[in-house]
């Protein structure tokens, strides 16, 4: 009996602070005069994943999220991440050939609503060798994402 006690409390310790762990990541409010464009983007490292399997070429993914804080809905068009390695490299997400779900790259964002997209890359990295972010809208829309250790 003392055992099981002990692994629950132990499994609800850390359960406890794993949800306590603060990850950084990068972030831009992009909005307009009006509001009808107002929206946060947010870009999460640390949920780096590289895949690799026999169809397809060996890809890194990572999480991104726009919070419509519009009441307008948001048409987001295949807009890119541009990821500046510390090795100076840079690097640009690429379309991908999914339908729907979270690698989709042209979507509806309703108004206030959340829509995540995991963005791929060619390129094997990980969140450690991330130097700057930037989100690119569009040949004058480029946005350098705000760094936050969330410490």
């Amino acid at each position: 009996m003392q055992k099981r006690i002990l692994l629950i409390a132990l499994l609800l310790i850390s359960v406890f602070a794993d949800a306590q762990t603060k990850k950084p990541f990068f972030y831009e409010l992009i909005s307009n005069d009006t509001k009808t464009t107002n929206f946060v983007f947010g870009f999460y490292p640390s949920s780096f994943s590289y895949q690799e399997a026999k169809d397809v070429d060996g890809f890194t993914s990572i999480k991104g999220a726009v919070i419509n804080n519009s009441k307008e809905e948001f048409k987001w068009k295949d807009y890119k991440i541009c990821i500046l390695l510390k090795n100076g490299k840079l690097i640009r997400s690429y379309t991908t050939v999914a339908k729907e779900g979270d690698y989709l790259c042209d979507y509806t964002v309703a108004g206030s609503t959340t829509h995540y997209q995991y963005f791929c890359f060619h390129t094997k990295f990980t969140s450690d060798d991330i130097d700057k972010v930037f989100l690119v809208m569009g040949d004058d829309q480029i946005f350098g994402l705000l760094y936050d250790k969330n410490q």
